[in-house]
């Protein structure tokens, strides 16, 4: 089946897609409606077809593409009859089924699949073509390298990626990946259970700019590359991953080919075009990690939940470059393909607005490509008026400073930079104080710090004044699991070594904040005591050790990447922390973070093999 999320009569919606048998053209039909149509046509009395109508839901349909999934295999197995049923009757009945039920594709705006995907997991170096002929790779770590968009980064098929502020400049770059959908939701899932988790696969466009290498100081039109100074990993990826999570520059679509229309996803031709012009051809049978163990080593540590998006990196070309004056053409468009799956096709929009963000004007969010952002502007919830509308379990992104602190350098090799390193996690990482978080079998020991955390009050892009956008400040403590570093072998490579501090922070409820925050008087955050307890052990240290405050960290994302409602930001990790034993974590702790002025939050450890329901 094809599956499609659209928008109709002003609304979401979704559909199955077929072909009117007559003139061959592609509609979307919305099960509820072909199902009521069905129905209605039983009562005609000389209907003799009709009577042999299976039964299919019996209750109303899901509103989203997103809620159907959660349905999981029965509703797969019920849409799949309908689907069946659709086809055989429009063939030998009656094809008004397909106007009184649905739309013809080519007259509703698709959306990606997922519009608003919880989990949009990009992998990078996935194909043997990263380290086959490099000399400099001896060891290859079987682990999966990669990065999380947010939302406003997935559009649907025809949108324009749209590039701004010098994004592109003085080039773009973007190849086809392989989309994998999740159904069932799953953690702890075996590899040999894995597929039963999947959904189908769709078309993703992994597209990239250049502004965070441009805004390094005297580095701009260098392109994707950085001065010595910013050669650690964690700056490179803020540079690069940045650039893929700005938005719109994440493609998906057209549509969710369910997994049983999709014999083998690693024998599939894979296409990446620039305007029909063939730029890079590959094959899925390229992959070094496959979607079995993928889903299984993620799901080691956090949850999977219908409608999470994993791409599995370029089998080909990696990062296909654009020049600007190309980008810029009216006529540019980027077309990506998937043989059983679809092709995918998005024109180039490049509206360079130049200055900084208090004279230059973002795209408009009532009219944004993203149907994730343009949702939220049209809505009531596009402001949050009070702390307490906010819950943890209801924001959408989570952010995180790295190395943004006076002692990084010693500490940990970070020097102190203009551009603050950022990247962003599930927001599934996020717990609440009191609640207990439980720790996955894998996990090593944990490095357990107190940080101070923001939490975004509007929807914004380009944000000029971060003190108006600050709904209030919380404590967090944040647990990172030393297993990732544990598990790399040497001589590995830095991205393999780097990436442990980002999937260290990543297991469920492993940032744990108030259930609230709070606001400061004149947003005086610096020179406020903190104070971590872990167990009987306490460490104390001082806010003003941070280098980039909330109001930088707010407007260096938001240049490129639109901020939502409830999103999290952390100033990050400082050197008041406290390694955590697994034989200490196991006999049961107790760790608590304070903040002058902001109060305390708290958890309770609990070992996986003795938490509720385990």
């Amino acid at each position: 089946m094809r599956l499609a999320s659209f928008v109709a009569d002003g609304g979401e919606r979704w559909g199955f897609v077929l072909d009117e048998p007559g003139t061959g053209t592609a509609w979307v039909l919305e099960p509820g409606r072909a199902e009521a149509f069905l129905a209605a046509y039983a009562s005609i009395p000389s209907s003799g077809l009709i009577a042999t109508r299976p039964r299919f839901l019996g209750e109303p349909w899901p509103g989203t593409l997103t809620e159907f999934l959660a349905l999981g295999d029965e509703g797969m197995a019920v849409l799949s009859r309908l689907v069946t049923y659709v086809r055989r009757f429009v063939a030998s009945a009656d094809a008004a089924l397909f106007p009184r039920s649905g739309h013809p594709v080519a007259e509703v705006e698709l959306l990606a699949p997922i519009p608003r995907p919880r989990l949009y997991w990009g992998l990078v170096t996935n194909a043997a073509s990263f380290v086959r002929n490099n000399p400099k790779t001896p060891i290859v770590n079987l682990f999966p390298l990669g990065h999380h968009r947010p939302q406003g980064a997935a559009i649907g098929a025809g949108a324009p990626v749209t590039f701004r502020n010098g994004h592109h400049q003085p080039l773009m770059s973007f190849n086809v990946e392989l989309g994998v959908v999740i159904g069932a939701p799953g953690r702890y899932i075996p590899i040999e259970r894995a597929m039963d988790h999947v959904a189908g696969y769709t078309v993703v466009n992994d597209v990239a700019g250049t502004y965070y290498y441009g805004i390094v100081p005297g580095n701009a039109g260098r392109g994707y590359s950085l001065p010595d100074g910013y050669s650690d990993w964690l700056y490179q990826v803020t540079a690069s991953w940045a650039g893929k999570k700005a938005d719109s520059l994440a493609p998906m679509g057209p549509y969710l080919v369910t997994k049983d229309e999709v014999g083998n996803p690693y024998d599939l031709l894979m296409y990446t075009r620039q305007s029909g012009w063939t730029r890079d051809r590959a094959h899925t049978g390229a992959m070094l990690l496959g979607i079995e163990r993928v889903i299984a080593w993620y799901s080691s540590f956090a949850s999977l939940y219908p409608g999470d998006v994993i791409h599995f990196a370029t089998m080909g070309v990696d990062g296909l470059p654009v020049p600007a004056a190309e980008a810029a053409g009216p006529d540019t468009r980027l077309d990506v393909e998937i043989e059983d799956i679809g092709t995918l096709v998005n024109p180039v929009a490049v509206a360079d607005s130049p200055g900084d963000a208090a004279e230059r004007s973002a795209v408009p969010l009532e009219s944004h490509p993203s149907y994730a952002v343009r949702e939220v502007a049209t809505s009531p919830g596009a402001v949050l008026e009070s702390p307490q509308q906010w819950s943890a379990g209801s924001a959408r992104h989570f952010y995180t400073s790295f190395g943004n602190y006076a002692g990084a350098e010693q500490a940990e090799n970070l020097p102190r930079l203009e551009v603050p390193r950022f990247l962003n996690g599930p927001a599934s990482s996020l717990g609440v104080s009191g609640s207990p978080v439980e720790i996955p079998p894998r996990a090593g020991d944990l490095v357990v710090s107190i940080e101070l955390a923001v939490v975004v009050r509007a929807l914004a892009a380009d944000v000029a004044d971060g003190n108006e956008l600050v709904l209030g400040y919380t404590p967090m403590v944040s647990l990172s699991d030393r297993s990732f570093a544990d598990a790399v072998v040497e001589p590995a490579r830095a991205g393999e070594r780097g990436i442990c501090a980002m999937y260290g922070r990543w297991a469920d409820g492993f940032n744990v904040v108030r259930a609230a925050p709070a606001p400061l008087p004149d947003h005086d955050w610096q020179d406020r005591e903190m104070t971590l307890h872990v167990g009987e052990t306490v460490v104390r240290g001082s806010t003003s050790a941070y280098i980039a405050g909330p109001q930088r960290l707010l407007a260096t994302i938001s240049a490129m990447i639109t901020l939502f409602p409830g999103d999290v930001i952390t100033l990050g990790a400082t050197e008041v922390r406290v390694v955590l034993s697994k034989d200490h974590y196991e006999a049961g702790v107790v760790v608590r973070g304070e903040i002058e002025g902001l109060g305390e939050v708290h958890a309770e450890l609990v070992p996986h093999h003795s938490a509720s329901g385990a």
